[in-house]
């Protein structure tokens, strides 16, 4: 429009709100057209409504219409597009004005986790760096340990070895005189009979009778020398907070007492007690309890035949034919245990496991039984297929069992895991305090007993105790089993051996 138009649309009151813009700044892109928009309530008495103003309570954009007849009377809070834009303009940038400002603190935000992630990558690293320090140091210490140990062993199989050498050297001496003496002998037979030669034959032979008159080697030097090699053991060092890997020690094991027994001949189970005692049992009966320095403190049940001893870990005893269970006063309690008869089941044996649960093993029907300490019924039986508990122990999970001249170890189905055999001499078996296992090899013929120490899977590990001389007895029955503070103790049908374990240190 023209100047003059544009004065009269000016002061027209309806057009107050108008706004006139150039041309130029529409083309040129300085002002844009807002597009008309119309109002959609009034589309049924088909007429254009312009939505000119906002109902900020509804969030509607209305024309002049509605927002006489259905906001301003309403109370709503309504503004035309220009307060709009302009409130909603003023607001926007005060957001974006505190975005910016939130960005910013978050940014720096960012920086400050990126400083204190890496005081804290610089710290870890500097941790590291002493802790590898001492890792090293301690490693050189670990080091000059185990060479110091090794040096002791060396120091030690320098020793025996030589001891052997020399044996080696007097044999090899003897055999080369020997030799020497008999070839002279021999050769002054190549010469005739004059001279003085009756005279060099005559102290020839007698050089050679010299020489052959002599002792002869005693093997047992020789085995005894092993035994002590096998006497040398590793502690290991259980306080890992030292650093120290352990020592090196000599374990002896020697007599230290020798008991006759009140029932001469009529031993038949022996078993620790749950105060450090250890208590035998007679088929003649009764029961006699040891100290573990071989006195005689007391004896119960004496009106009881005695056919196995076992304990519970609440000291209650346990005997098994019939099985029956005792109070630690030795008072018969009210139970019963469906165990099979003596003409079924025959000779029986017995152990007691760690959950106090009472295995039963029977010689003739070639079976254990497992009961609970409430008695009643049988919890599960285990089939002893192709050998018979003549002896059953209780290791861990597992059982040793005694066959002859074998020991074994059994898994809870009776499947046998490990065993080991020595001909001519029967296996005694017991577990020790450490859970290692000891075997005793009884020579009754000879009356010599060996004890051994084995791993959880019967690898030999060293000899305790090597052929020790013991009262023959009429019976070939024997038991093994462990004092809770250590020593061996040994039982034969006539006397209790009681064997002290001394642990010495290794010299350099």
């Amino acid at each position: 429009m023209c100047n003059t138009c544009l004065e009269i649309h000016n002061k027209w009151p309806p057009h107050v709100n108008h706004r006139v813009v150039r041309i130029e700044d529409v083309r040129e892109g300085r002002v844009v057209l807002e597009k008309e928009v119309y109002c959609q309530e009034h589309k049924a008495d088909k007429q254009k409504h312009l939505c000119t103003d906002v109902c900020i309570t509804c969030k509607k954009f209305i024309c002049m219409r509605c927002r006489l007849l259905s906001h301003a009377n309403q109370g709503h809070t309504v503004q035309n597009t220009e307060e709009y834009n302009a409130s909603t303009e003023i607001q926007i940038v005060s957001l974006q004005s505190r975005g910016e400002a939130k960005a910013t603190t978050i940014k720096n935000h960012v920086t400050c986790i990126k400083k204190q992630k890496e005081r804290v990558t610089d710290h870890i690293a500097v941790k590291k760096a002493e802790i590898n320090k001492t890792y090293q140091e301690s490693l050189k210490k670990l080091d000059e340990r185990k060479a110091a140990l090794e040096n002791q062993l060396d120091a030690q199989k320098v020793k025996l070895c030589k001891t052997f050498d020399e044996m080696n050297d007097v044999d090899g001496r003897l055999i080369s005189s020997i030799e020497s003496a008999s070839a002279l002998a021999s050769n002054s037979m190549k010469a005739p009979l004059e001279g003085d030669i009756i005279v060099i034959r005559d102290t020839l032979s007698g050089e050679l009778k010299n020489v052959l008159d002599r002792d002869d080697p005693e093997k047992k030097l020789g085995t005894e020398l092993a035994d002590h090699a096998e006497q040398l053991i590793f502690t290991p060092n259980n306080q890992y907070n030292q650093l120290n890997i352990g020592e090196v020690r000599f374990k002896t094991c020697e007599l230290e007492c020798d008991v006759e027994l009140s029932k001469k001949g009529h031993m038949n189970g022996m078993a620790a007690t749950n105060d450090g005692r250890m208590a035998v049992g007679y088929s003649k009966k009764g029961i006699d309890i040891f100290s573990a320095d071989g006195q005689l403190q007391k004896t119960v049940l004496k009106d009881v035949v005695i056919d196995d001893v076992g304990y519970l870990s609440d000291g209650r005893y346990v005997d098994t034919d019939p099985l029956t269970l005792y109070t630690r006063e030795y008072v018969k309690l009210d139970l019963t245990f469906d165990t099979l008869s003596k003409d079924e089941g025959g000779t029986r044996s017995l152990t007691v496991d760690s959950n106090d649960l009472i295995y039963v093993g029977y010689w003739k029907a070639k079976k254990i039984q497992v009961f609970s300490p409430d008695g009643g019924k049988v919890i599960r039986e285990i089939p002893c297929d192709g050998y018979i508990p003549h002896q059953i122990t209780s290791y861990n999970d597992v059982l040793i069992i005694r066959y002859g001249n074998t020991a074994m170890i059994i898994d809870k189905d009776g499947i046998v895991k490990h065993k080991v055999e020595k001909s001519g001499l029967t296996a005694y078996a017991a577990v020790t305090q450490n859970n290692s296992i000891l075997i005793a090899w009884v020579n009754h013929d000879d009356g010599l007993v060996s004890i051994d120490e084995y791993t959880s899977e019967l690898k030999h590990v060293q000899t305790l105790i090597s052929d020790h001389k013991i009262e023959k007895s009429e019976r070939s029955w024997y038991v093994l089993r462990e004092f809770r503070s250590g020593e061996i103790a040994f039982c034969t049908p006539d006397r209790l051996y009681i064997f002290k374990l001394t642990i010495t240190p290794c010299s350099p």
